[in-house]
């Protein structure tokens, strides 16, 4: 009675490692997620979008990603929780409640790196994208160019 005890309470503890895991695999699986957010009126945004945008969707970086877009009218709807979609808002939220959500607003084009449901990097402007977020995406996603 004592061995079927022990193993019956070995199996359970097998068992519910075997789920956990499971379950840590599946979340660490988790793609990281860029965010472009920008506006229709910004000069900047529009080279972003028909040069930059297309050759990031082309590398193999763009396959390892969840890659969303927050692209309202005006910089000032970018700032508005509607323009997000709803389960991207606590981006916007934390965004706007860091210092470089204070200082820097709707400058756009903005980038923000999420990973494990953390905003890990933000940068804001084409510059930024070429010289320190696409280094930084090839990096966090063992990619090359």
């Amino acid at each position: 009675m004592f061995k079927r005890r022990s193993v019956m309470a070995g199996g359970l503890s097998l068992a519910a490692s075997t789920v956990l895991a499971r379950a840590a695999s599946a979340q660490g699986a988790k793609k990281p997620m860029l965010i472009f957010a920008g506006d229709e009126t910004s000069e900047a945004c529009k080279v972003w979008r028909t040069q930059w945008e297309p050759l990031f969707k082309q590398a193999p970086v763009f396959q390892k990603v969840d890659y969303r877009v927050v692209f309202p009218k005006t910089p000032a709807l970018l700032l508005k929780p509607a323009s997000w979609p709803s389960d991207l808002r606590w981006v916007l939220d934390a965004f706007l409640m860091s210092e470089v959500g204070i200082e820097q607003g709707a400058e756009t084009p903005r980038f923000f790196l999420v990973q494990n449901g953390q905003i890990t990097f933000t940068a804001v402007g084409n510059n930024a994208w070429r010289d320190v977020m696409w280094p930084t995406l090839l990096a966090v996603t063992n990619s090359q160019p």
